[in-house]
């Protein structure tokens, strides 16, 4: 990832911000520097919460580069000003889950808390498309 293309701080100030992590096929976005929790929801979706584990303040999606391919990769025309919008990326993966996501209750839930993270805090991932992509 290339830091031009990520929102910046000042220094010591923490910038929550998504971040795709190559080697585990990943991307994690947590909106708090503080202790936190991981809640793995299934193969794709990990939760992450407060010290309380009852606030959700973050996510993991794995094995993103298949979803970015699959779903997203021919609605963008990558470039270095480019980014994505990870709710669409929570979507995708919803309406390809379809009625089994639906099934669970917790499942739904879990999935429903990380799309509205993504979503009101306009959570993007910058810079990191070419890697995804390759």
């Amino acid at each position: 990832m290339t830091l031009a293309n990520t929102p910046q701080q000042t220094a010591g100030a923490y910038s929550p911000a998504a971040v795709y992590f190559a080697d585990s096929d990943c991307v994690e976005y947590v909106k708090e520097d503080s202790f936190v929790i991981y809640h793995r929801v299934d193969d794709f979706l990990t939760i992450i919460f407060d010290e309380t584990k009852i606030v959700p303040v973050g996510f993991k999606l794995k094995g993103f580069k298949h979803v970015f391919n699959t779903h997203l990769k021919s609605l963008f025309e990558l470039n270095d000003k480019q980014f994505l919008v990870l709710a669409t990326a929570i979507e995708a993966v919803c309406t390809e889950l379809g009625d089994t996501l639906f099934a669970d209750d917790e499942r739904t839930r879990w999935y429903k808390a990380a799309r509205k993270l993504a979503a009101n805090d306009n959570v993007k991932l910058y810079g990191s498309l070419f890697e995804v992509a390759a």
